[in-house]
Formats: structure tokens, sequence, C-alpha cells
């Protein structure tokens, strides 16, 4: 497998421009034949039907080495390899997989996701595509938004309503062929990054498909598509992880090479906090997304590991790309660095595939509802060491402030975001130190030491704020009620 990766590392390097892509806001045809001819179409799909057939992490290290030179390439193989085949490999029959997962292997068709709307973003209730029962025949009425890949993509899964099947408010996942009479593609947006990823708004008018081409079981279209989801948002945490390594690397040769006060900068303390913080947080990005990939592996639910993955990689990403804008100074802000692209691309991962306060805010949720969730962060034996015993002290405060929560507001807990994030935020940065800790059971690293150390402090600032976010949140409507009267006409 390293020698796969490696592979996909040299011919992004040899073949990817990370730049030029990003001036004709597309990827030249000819790469996305080289791609299919490597075969990375087929990632995750099995070697029956033609694909790879790669394990979970696997898949994640191809899509980082690529994320590596250009996150335009990496997100369209991503998002192929993830949400845009997931549902067929997860919910597929043997018909449907033996119809499309060799065409999807060999990249003859490429595959998309279309699940937002005009009135459905993150809250995915809102779908108004509608797919009704005619004889043996769905017909589909609507329009998606954002569809990444939909430009060039062959087969379209896509998430509607099914009143006529499963019940009256049922959802569905459906395969659509592009060649499908009354699929429309709309135009490419413009957008702040990942210029050369595809992005179209998809109308569909009186399409006609087979009632072969739903998904799984009737009226689980909602449930498939979170299934769906979560590995779509473990592989964009890799593609975080990608982009984080090449900025690291590129700040510190900066560092080595800039002459400051008579002395290179990477040897000043002040760029030796960041580049250090910037090394720790990648440490832990690479092992949070080493944690979904086992436990998805090993047959475990993923979507509560995915979430803090999606949202602790995507805000790591803009950490580090950001901080190495500032170790290159001025240079830091010139497009032909190549070093504002890398914060530009990875600044939509916050909201792709659902935005990180909305993710956050129903993780705290479900850590007021469920008390299985708390014992996902830590491995079963961190009371081993010191690091799990400091580890296991605010793990213990987050489940008593918790439970004292939920006891004192009951269902109106919902309505609290401010303290939902807060809970949710300290169990994040608790399961990364979980991810840490099983890592490094038997080599603690320096990195590790000091990612950890960061953590748990962000970790502790998160419930010691508690007390006072009822107070803040107070203060902050008030603002925003005054914004009205204060805007200019």
């Amino acid at each position: 497998m390293d020698e796969l990766t490696e592979g996909v590392r040299r011919f992004a390097r040899e073949r990817l421009d990370a730049l030029a892509i990003d001036a004709a806001e597309q990827i030249d045809p000819s790469v996305l034949t080289e791609l299919a001819e490597l075969g990375l179409f087929g990632l995750s799909i099995p070697e029956a039907h033609g694909g790879l057939g790669l394990r979970t992490l696997e898949i994640c290290d191809v899509i980082a080495a690529m994320a590596e030179e250009d996150r335009s390439v990496a997100t369209t193989v991503g998002l192929h390899a993830g949400l845009g085949t997931h549902g067929l490999l997860l919910f597929g029959n043997d018909e449907q997989k033996a119809r499309f997962l060799p065409e999807l292997a060999s990249g003859e068709r490429i595959a998309s996701f279309a699940a937002t709307e005009p009135t459905a973003g993150s809250d995915l209730n809102g779908v108004r595509t509608i797919a009704r029962l005619e004889g043996d025949e769905l017909v589909i009425d609507g329009e998606k938004s954002y569809v990444t890949n939909g430009g060039f993509a062959g087969l379209f899964t896509v998430l509607v309503k099914t009143p006529g099947l499963g019940g009256r408010r049922a959802h569905g996942l459906v395969m659509i062929p592009r060649e499908t009479p009354g699929v429309v593609i709309g135009a490419e947006e413009h957008k702040l990054g990942i210029r050369g990823s595809s992005t179209i708004t998809l109308h569909l008018e009186g399409v006609r498909i087979p009632r072969g081409y739903l998904l799984g079981e009737e009226g689980q279209g909602m449930h498939h598509a979170h299934a769906v989801l979560a590995l779509g948002r473990t592989v964009m945490a890799a593609g975080c992880l990608g982009t984080a390594v090449k900025a690291l690397a590129l700040a510190y040769a900066h560092g080595q090479t800039r002459v400051q006060f008579r002395k290179p900068i990477g040897d000043m303390e002040a760029s030796r906090a960041h580049l250090a913080h910037m090394a720790s947080l990648v440490h832990a990005m690479r092992a949070s997304v080493a944690d979904v990939a086992a436990r998805r592996e090993a047959g475990e639910s993923i979507e509560t590991a995915s979430t803090v993955a999606k949202v602790f990689c995507s805000e790591g990403a803009f950490d580090v790309t950001d901080r190495n804008i500032q170790l290159h100074g001025a240079l830091g802000f010139i497009e032909e660095t190549g070093v504002p692209l890398l914060a530009r691309d990875c600044r939509v991962t916050r909201i792709f595939e659902g935005a990180n306060d909305v993710l956050l805010v129903r993780l705290g949720a479900a850590l007021l509802a469920s008390k299985a969730l708390h014992d996902e962060r830590l491995p079963r034996d961190a009371d081993s060491t010191p690091a799990g015993r400091a580890a296991l002290e605010v793990d213990a405060r987050l489940r008593h402030e918790t439970a004292a929560l939920g006891k004192r507001l009951g269902v109106r807990a919902i309505e609290r975001q401010r303290l939902l994030l807060a809970l949710a935020r300290a169990h994040m940065n608790l399961a990364v130190v979980g991810a840490l800790l099983s890592q490094e059971a038997n080599e603690p690293t320096d990195l590790g030491r000091h990612a950890r150390a960061e953590l748990l402090t962000e970790a502790r600032s998160q419930l010691d704020n508690l007390p006072r976010l009822e107070e803040v949140a107070g203060l902050e409507r008030r603002i925003t009620d005054s914004l009205g009267s204060a805007a200019p006409a």
C-alpha cells in the first residue's frame, strides 16, 4: 500500500500544477484520463467489480497524498470514492452493483452525490426534490445545489422525497445516469477555492428512472444518506490532512531559508512556537483519521467519530494554512507562491457535508441524550498511563457537566446551542486525545505529548466557560437584535 501511496504522490508532483488548475478553474480532461488509467476511480470498489478494493485507511492515505499537491483533484477523486459510490456499495443489490460498479471503477463514469437544495443544506429534512411512483418507474422533479463533480459526472446518487414508497414523509436515495432525459446540468460556480473541482446546480425535470434504481430499503433514504455522509466526512478529513502536511512543509522550508536579524526565522522562538503547534496538530489530525478508519474496518458505527474527524481536521487545516501565511510574511500573501491557495482551498471544508457549527450542536445534543457516546472517547485501558489518567480526569468532568446540564435544562437544552457547542468541542478534543493514546500506546512521541497537552487545555477551557455561556448568549442576543437599527439605509 505504501507503494501505491508513493506512486500517487509522485504522479501528483509531476502532473498536477495547482496554480494552473486554480487559474483555469478546471481540471484538464487528460488528467482525469490518467487518474482513470491509474485505477484511482476504483479505490473503494471491490476487485470483483474492477476496483482496487482498498481498506478505509488506505483510501484516506491516497487522498491525503493527492491533496498535498492539489485539493481540487483530491476532492474530485475523494468525492467519487466516498459520497459518490458509497451509497451503491452499502445499499445496492447485486444487479445494481453489476450494472454500475465496473463503469465507476474504470472511470468511464465518475460519481457524484446530490443532497443539498436551496431549502435544504445542513438540514436535509428540507429536501423538496420528489420522486413519484408511476407504474414501474420513478418520476423525479427538483433541483440540487452545489453538486460536486456534477459537470462531468456520469452517475448521480440523489436524495429525494418518496411519498409513495415507505410513507408520506419517506425519503430515498436514487441513482440517475447522466444521459437520462430531463437531467439538466447547470453552469459551473465561481468559487473562493477548489476552483478546479466541478460544482454545478443539477436540474431534474420529469426525469424517469426504473424503480430498480432506488438504493436500499424503501423509505429509509435519510438514514442511508447519513451513513454515506459518515464515510464522505472521513475522506474529506484525509484531504484536510494532506493540505496541512503541505502547508507545514512549506512553512518549515521557508523558516530555514528566510534570514532576519542575522538568523533564520525558523530558529526564533516565536516561529518555533508556530511550527511546533502546526506539527503537533498535523500529528493529531493523522491520528483522528486513522481512528475513524480503524473503527469502520472493525464494523463499528462511525457517525460520531467521522463528525469529530471532519470538524477537527477541517479546522486544523485552516489553522495550519493560516499560520503558514503568517510565517511567510508578505510572501504568504502572494498567489504565485501557492501559499494563499492552500488556505483558500481548505476553507470550504468547514461548510462541506454539514457545517461545523451544525454538526457540533447535534453532537452536543447527542451527548446529553446518550451515555454510550461518552464511552467512545478514550481507550478502555486509558488509566494504565499518566497521560491517560490526565485525560480521564477531564473526561470525568465532561460526564459530570453533561449530566448536570441535562438534569437542569431537560428538553430545553436543545435550544442552548452555546452550551451544546462547548460540550461537543470538549468531547472532540478528548476524542482526539483518545486517538493519540491508542496510536502511541507503546511509543509516546514529543509530537503526541505536545498535541495532548494542547487538546486537554482546550477541553478544560470549554468546560471552564460553561457557567458564563448563558450570560454571553444573552449579551450576543442583545447585540444582534440591535444590528437592524444600526444598519445603513
